[in-house]
């Protein structure tokens, strides 16, 4: 909800001091150094400039509890010349034994450029530029969600092939090459994403934050390597269901309503 600017010129200086006093303090706090330096150095000016700040309030989880199921969503934009499509659903979260699985799986389907829907979608037919699909890692909860935006002519054949590449990844395990190349990829990726200081901070910053423990980064290559093409059919068929996916729509509601209409959830 976005504040009116009435509510703007509502707030106070003490309103803004009990913000900071309800969500600030040292045991919500993590404070990461990378580089080459003097570790007892600067270990005592760490402790020498927040020594002495206040516990403050305990970090707050309020992980919601989601239910997944079909759900088709329009939202009306006259004239639009493309549709934005968002089709996804609830998966588990990072601190799952699948997560490694589930990102390889996700970057077959969706998630990098050499990816089946990609290749679909983008190289085959042509329907949309810059599609991608992705697992998102909030506070002990995810989703897995497919985006794109495409031609308002097109809007019910990607979603047809969207979730047929779903279904197909569901039915035929993965080529072992297709597999390889993926899993090269993400190694590489892995490689990358600790290149440089601000990257490790980022990598380490993740681990707390989801509770991932010490061996995650350690094991993170070998598990993606581990990774089989029953596994990758397995995770497919145990987590992402297109009959549990909510679809979301954006485009020009009467050029694509009769589009949609074999997306509707079933009664």
């Amino acid at each position: 909800m976005v504040p009116t600017e009435a509510d703007v010129k509502k707030l106070t200086i003490q309103d803004v001091k009990d913000f900071y006093t309800g969500n600030f303090g040292a045991q919500r706090a993590h404070l990461y150094v990378a580089g080459k330096f003097d570790a007892p150095a600067v270990k005592k000016a760490i402790s020498d400039s927040f020594g002495a700040w206040s516990k403050g309030p305990a970090r707050m989880e309020n992980v919601p509890v989601l239910k997944p199921q079909r759900v088709l969503d329009v939202t009306d934009r006259p004239g639009a010349p493309q549709s934005t499509l968002i089709v996804g659903l609830p998966v588990p979260p990072a601190t799952s034994p699948d997560t490694v699985s589930l990102i390889v799986t996700n970057s077959l389907l969706g998630g990098s450029f050499n990816s089946r829907i990609t290749a679909n979608i983008r190289e085959q037919k042509g329907y949309t530029y810059s599609p991608h699909s992705e697992l998102s890692r909030r506070y002990h909860d995810g989703y897995w969600a497919e985006i794109a935006d495409v031609t308002t002519q097109y809007t019910g054949p990607s979603l047809k092939e969207i979730l047929g590449e779903v279904t197909r990844m569901q039915k035929e395990p993965v080529g072992e090459t297709e597999l390889k190349g993926i899993q090269n990829y993400l190694s590489g990726i892995f490689v990358i994403q600790n290149s440089n200081r601000s990257a490790l901070i980022g990598q380490l910053e993740n681990v707390d934050f989801q509770g991932l423990g010490e061996n995650y980064l350690k094991t993170y290559v070998a598990k993606v390597n581990g990774v089989t093409p029953a596994l990758v059919q397995k995770m497919t068929q145990d987590y992402i269901k297109p009959e549990e996916m909510t679809i979301v729509v954006v485009g020009d509601k009467a050029k694509i309503a009769e589009q949609l209409t074999a997306f509707q959830p079933s009664k």
